[in-house]
């Protein structure tokens, strides 16, 4: 997959339609992530559920968040899994050894008793990896 094709599907994300317009969490969260690889956070790929992901998340939230929706870490970080890009999923959670995640943990503390980390695919993280496809 190539950046144009990456970029064209992120159009595509699945984001709940609200009288408010389409869910900004999704996007807020993809910014999220490329804002900390550009600080260095996830460089191996693993995205912890910690203070600097949920600060971060928030700051932008701050910043990106519309009227009228409300600020949660946890509906995209979760829901981001089920989304595809050229039919291959590109978000993935890693739980800790023995739990499963059936259905979207509301809580960021719950969350992060369940979930190690969450990454991108190989491919997806190739490409993130570069800052210039960052700024694109």
């Amino acid at each position: 997959m190539n950046l144009e094709r990456f970029l064209n599907g992120l159009t595509k994300l699945k984001r709940g339609s609200t009288p408010y317009g389409l869910a900004p969490h999704k996007p807020i969260l993809l910014l999220t992530l490329l804002d900390l690889l550009d600080r260095g956070y996830g460089a191996d790929n693993k995205f912890y559920i910690d203070d600097i992901l949920v600060s971060t998340f928030h700051e932008n939230w701050d910043i990106l968040g519309s009227g009228g929706f409300v600020e949660d870490f946890t509906l995209p970080f979760y829901h981001l899994q089920n989304d595809k890009i050229d039919s291959a999923a590109f978000w993935y959670l890693k739980t800790i050894p023995g739990f499963q995640i059936a259905k979207h943990i509301k809580s960021i503390q719950t969350l992060s008793e369940v979930v190690e980390y969450a990454c991108f695919s190989d491919e997806i993280f190739l490409m993130v990896t570069y800052k210039e496809n960052r700024d694109s």
